[in-house]
Formats: C-alpha cells, structure tokens, sequence
C-alpha cells in the first residue's frame, strides 16, 4: 500500500521553524555560530559600523538557513518547506529569516531534503498563473547538479500539473526521472515571480516510496554533531560567495556568465559584484536584457542577505523597470532618492553587492542578443546627464504609493502557505 502524497502544511512549516530555532540554541551549535560571526568579520576587516551592527542577525539567519533543512529531514515526510524567509511577527512573536547566500526577493525558495534512502514522487499543479521561471534542482553534498528540470521541461502552463519521480532507480511512470545518487543533499524549487501582484506558487505535494522513519524527536549527540558541521558549512560558502567579487574593484561587475557551479542555475547567467557609494554619488547600471524570460537586480549587504527594505526598493526585476526605447532598462543605486524611477535603495548602506541573473536561457546555444550590463559611477548632480532621454520623474508622493504596493504585492505569496 503506497502512502497518501502529503502537501505542504503551515503546522508543519510552524512546527519545523520552531525545532529549528530551538536547535539553534543548543551550545554547540552557538559556538559555530560564533565561529562563523567571528570568520564573516576576518574575512571583511574593513567593513563599516553599520554592516557589523547588523551582522549577529545576518549570522542567525546563515545559522537557521543550514539547520531547516535537517530538521525536516527529521520528520520522515520530506515535505518542500519554505525556505529563504525574511523576519517576521507571527502574533506577538518575532520570528528572525532564515535568509542567506545571496538570496532573491522575487524568488519563492522550497527545499526537500535528499539523501541516500530518498525515493519519492513530487507532483505539481501551477497556478493560474505561474511563475516565470520555475527551475526544480537536484544537488549533491558539494553542490554539484545531479538533475535539473525547468518550466519548458514541465511543461508549465496555468492549471497545468507534472509528477516527477526522484530515486535511485526508475520505478513509476512519470513525466520525469531524476536518478539520485548516494551523496544527494537536497532538492532546491525555486519559482521566480517577476509580477508580485499576479503570479502565485505551484501546489507541491510529495508521495515517498520508502519509509523514512520518522519522526525523530530526540536530538541525539549524532544529530548535533551533523548540524554543527552543516552550520559550519553554510558560513564557510558564505564567505566564499562573497570573498571572489570582493576581489574584483569596487562598482566593476563582469560580463553576465552561465555557471553551473555551486548549486547555480544551468539557465541563468550571472554578473556579481560589489558596490561602494557615497552620498552625493550613484551608480548608474544600464542592463540590457538580451533573450532572458527574466533580469534581477537584487542587493545584498557586505554578507550576502538581502537587507529589510524590500518595499523601499532593495531589488528592482526587468517586469518592474521601466524600459528605455530600445528595450533596455537604467537603474539607480542611491543613498538618497534620486527622484526618478528604477531607484535600488541600498537601505543606507554605502557598501554590498548586487548578484544580478538573467534566467531562462539556454545552456547548449549562445542567444542570438546576448545579455549586457553596462555600469558607472556619477554625482547626483550630474546624474540627469547619465540617464536616457525620457526617464521618468517620481516625486515622494509616487514613490510613497510605490513602496505600499511593493509591500503589499510581496506578501501575496505566502498567504495560502501561512494558514491551513
């Protein structure tokens, strides 16, 4: 007798937030976590007053970011559980994100956790009206890609539904087959929703084929030492991530590149790097687009979590930028606001970094129109000069409406996935 296929449950994403927070309390895991604080300040000796001040939150949420993904391999139901949450009040609580590695705003981040014994069955249904990109990855202990599905390969269209069979060996009919190997680690979904207002989630429901045998309630010296060592793992790829574009002068970004390195997207190309912006100053990022269904221009403090002026305009997508005349797009990275539209609000900081992505190409051909990025660094009062002809002016009436409905639309996301 197969088991019924279980779908997400905001109890169980509750339940699961809760053990992980409270494992994040074990002595152990508080002494990585210093560690990891403490390895985050060497790597960046420079960093200034402010970046350090936030830094123990940015530290709590790299902690809790590695551990939720044990603590739900724990249930023995591998249900895809939210991930990449921003801090929140749920009642009278405050519950600190779970954010880090440079995460997306625009992205709806879900992950099973896999290992050896993992054979299941995942099954989706697409909104009415789904993601853009929709990219459903297979990844090993080093991150390595083990399978990769995306929107075109699951057929996604509103209402549409996919099964995908993930195990060691072929079994039931499905659309598809990931083959997983003894070392897989996790399965990671991300939905990138460039329309906040419109676009919602899939429906995820997992049917495992094995017994997983949980729950397992005791948080046994084994299990400790496997979180400790996670932990240690995710701050140790946090500096990773952000030591290479440190290497390179500050306000200079790279060619966009696809790398399928490091659990990165096989249909995404990449541009990071880091900004340093007075006041008085701006950098100005001419993007073109090229052949890509998606562009994010997320920013990221000095270690690599979005900051908490989502709504203010910490990331900015090509859906939401308003276009130049030949399809491009020119954004603004300001202490203060410029007054004109595609403003990136870097929330005070003067210094972070910008992973820009361009998503839904394809890896076996290069584009006929190749994505670009073109940046500089200007004083406000020259700015008008650098700007396009025909920019639109936004006063702070405009830009108050805007910030209102950026918070709003944001939210939409999570609501059938915050209430049973």
């Amino acid at each position: 007798m197969q088991p019924s296929p279980r779908a997400h449950s905001a109890a169980v994403q509750h339940a699961l937030e809760e053990h992980t927070l409270e494992l994040a309390e074990r002595p152990e895991i508080r002494v990585a976590r210093q560690a990891g604080d403490q390895a985050l300040r060497a790597a960046f000796p420079d960093a200034d007053a402010r970046s350090l001040e936030r830094l123990p939150a940015i530290a709590e949420e790299i902690t809790l970011n590695a551990l939720i993904g044990l603590v739900d391999a724990r249930t023995g139901e591998d249900l895809p559980r939210l991930i990449m949450r921003a801090p929140r009040e749920v009642g009278p609580r405050w519950i600190p994100g779970n954010r880090g590695l440079h995460d997306n705003p625009d992205t709806f981040y879900r992950l099973v956790p896999l290992d050896e014994h993992s054979d299941f069955i995942l099954e989706g249904e697409a909104s009415a009206h789904p993601a853009t990109i929709f990219e459903c990855s297979a990844l090993t202990r080093a991150w390595h890609t083990l399978g990769h599905l995306t929107r075109e390969d699951l057929g996604i269209a509103p209402g549409s539904r996919f099964r995908v069979h993930f195990g060691p060996e072929p079994g039931p009919e499905c659309d598809h087959f990931v083959r997983l190997t003894p070392d897989a680690e996790m399965l990671l979904l991300r939905e990138t929703l460039a329309d906040w207002a419109v676009e919602a989630p899939s429906r995820l429901t997992i049917e495992n084929r094995v017994d997983r045998g949980g729950p397992r309630e005791v948080d046994d010296p084994t299990f400790i030492a496997r979180a400790t060592q996670r932990v240690e793992k995710w701050f140790a790829e946090a500096i990773r991530l952000t030591e290479a574009p440190m290497a390179q002068p500050a306000n200079h970004f790279p060619e966009p590149v696809i790398s399928g390195e490091h659990g990165k997207l096989v249909t995404m190309a990449y541009s990071i790097g880091h900004f340093d912006v007075k006041p008085g100053q701006a950098l100005v990022l001419r993007v073109d687009p090229g052949e890509a269904a998606y562009v994010g221009l997320p920013i990221t403090n000095l270690f690599g979590t979005t900051n908490g002026n989502l709504a203010s305009g910490a990331s900015l997508n090509a859906l939401q930028a308003e276009r130049d005349a030949d399809g491009c797009f020119t954004c603004v990275l300001s202490l203060d606001d410029p007054g004109c539209t595609n403003w990136l609000d870097p929330d005070g900081f003067e210094r972070g970094f910008l992973f820009l992505r361009w998503a839904g190409l394809d890896p076996e051909k290069p584009p006929k129109r190749a994505p670009g990025l073109e940046t500089r660094i200007v004083s406000l009062a020259d700015l008008s000069d650098a700007l396009p002809p025909g920019l639109r002016r936004v006063d702070a009436t405009e830009r108050a409406e805007i910030q209102v409905r950026r918070e709003r639309d944001h939210a939409l996301r999570f609501e059938e996935f915050i209430h049973d």
